[in-house]
């Protein structure tokens, strides 16, 4: 009886532990994904200090956060790869906070470009980070239920295992002495491990709550020492301003240009925040003649400057997002004309032809019978070899020390996810005796 009692005794024990590492498996996957949107958040608000101040402070936590996201990402998939519903919604998340970040890449390209702040941008910005929000409150919720349902397991195990061990007790009152006691500290170790767990999650909701008010009350608070600057300004140019140099005077003025600057996209973003009915983007026509046109136009001084020649057949009509095109064409010839070789003048080569899937290599079979444009982009810069013809398109990832070509290795991981978004393929090819790039886009016909 002993030994038969103590066989069950340790089957349901050795449940317990299972069940424990259940629930502990529950707690890690619910704080990995608050720990997601947190990191989330603080990029969005890295980036949202550097649109206010254009300021490149703000851009390290910004990129941190980046590299922290794709951490949290992989971990989250291993812990969910046995919970096939719980995978597709993570799936989906991935999609969405990859979105995300591309509209806030966008947002400080445009500023480090002079541009106006793209206000389309951050409303889809935002409705991008309430569908992240829903995917992770619905990836949370089932943690929830899982928990529930095994604490109630949990419990009825306990219940169980009471009577298991009065038995014991009758058959050897010493031994269950011994082995009660070291039951109890196993259960108040699992107990206080669970406990220090919950306590984490619970200081983990209380800063995403702050978090989320700091990011709302910081545009208002914003707004008070700026109106003090214009004020003191203001008086101290009306006061004292035949006694200023001409200097003083400009300097004044540069202040309250500045601060009026700063104040109205305060007020930009207040009223942008106000609004949550918009619109996704739609994929629409566009014409690569026009894309290119554009592009060049942007790069006309550069082009100048580098004694440039671009030849481009004529380009098709395609259905896509028309911004991402821009933010495509001009990557790619940036990346020509930036890296191409002091001796030789640049020339970019742009080509179109339309192809059959079977002759994009690793395709699927369904990919296969379809017909594709292909963009191919050829230059005669510094190239690449063959070995790296991956690692080029893996974000900040670089091939040359940034003292000596300026960038921050995300242009080319830009480009396979936009072409990744229109369900094409972007592949590089190196020809024995090629001198500089090939690049190769593939674009559903």
């Amino acid at each position: 009886m002993l030994s038969f009692l103590s066989l069950i005794t340790y089957n349901n024990l050795r449940d317990m532990s299972q069940r424990n590492a259940d629930v502990t498996h529950t707690y890690r996957v619910r704080f990995k994904n608050k720990d997601l949107i947190k990191t989330l958040i603080d990029v969005e608000t890295g980036q949202r200090g550097y649109l206010l101040t254009e300021d490149d402070i703000f851009l390290e936590p910004y990129l941190q956060g980046k590299t922290k996201i794709g951490l949290i990402q992989s971990e989250l998939r291993v812990l969910l790869n046995d919970n096939n519903q719980q995978s597709k919604r993570l799936n989906k998340l991935d999609e969405l906070i990859a979105r995300k970040l591309i509209i806030m890449e966008n947002g400080i390209k445009n500023l480090k470009k002079n541009r106006t702040i793209d206000t389309l941008n951050l409303y889809l910005g935002k409705i991008y980070m309430d569908k992240i929000r829903s995917f992770s409150e619905q990836i949370d919720d089932e943690e929830i239920l899982l928990l529930k349902y095994r604490n109630d397991l949990q419990q009825s195990a306990d219940t169980s295992i009471t009577y298991y061990l009065f038995g014991l007790s009758g058959v050897s009152l010493a031994f269950l002495l011994v082995f009660f006691r070291l039951l109890y500290l196993e259960l108040k170790r699992r107990i206080g491990f669970q406990n220090t767990l919950e306590n984490k999650l619970a200081e983990l909701e209380r800063t995403n709550a702050e978090l989320e008010q700091f990011a709302h009350i910081t545009s208002h608070d914003l707004q008070e020492p700026l109106r003090k600057i214009r004020a003191f300004s203001e008086r101290l140019n009306a006061k004292q301003g035949d006694q200023l140099s001409e200097d003083a005077k400009a300097n004044i003025k540069k202040i309250n240009q500045s601060a009026s600057r700063m104040q109205q996209l305060i007020n930009d973003l207040l009223a942008f925040s106000r609004v949550t009915n918009i619109k996704d983007y739609k994929h629409d026509d566009i014409n690569l003649n026009e894309i290119i046109k554009e592009s060049l136009e942007d790069f006309s001084e550069y082009i100048s400057q580098k004694d440039a020649t671009i030849i481009t057949d004529k380009l098709p009509i395609i259905k896509g997002v028309r911004v991402q095109f821009v933010q495509l064409f001009n990557n790619l010839l940036s990346n020509s004309l930036k890296y191409s070789r002091q001796e030789i003048r640049p020339l970019i080569k742009i080509q179109y032809k339309q192809v059959s899937g079977s002759e994009i290599p690793n395709a699927g079979i369904l990919q296969k019978e379809n017909l594709y444009h292909r963009l191919t982009f050829i230059d005669n810069g510094i190239g690449f070899e063959e070995q790296y013809s991956e690692k080029i398109f893996t974000i900040f990832q670089r091939l040359h020390n940034k003292n000596e070509y300026e960038g921050t290795g995300i242009g080319l991981a830009l480009c396979r996810r936009i072409v990744t978004n229109h369900n094409g393929y972007i592949l590089t090819e190196v020809k024995k005796g090629h001198i500089g790039a090939i690049f190769h886009i593939y674009l559903p016909s």
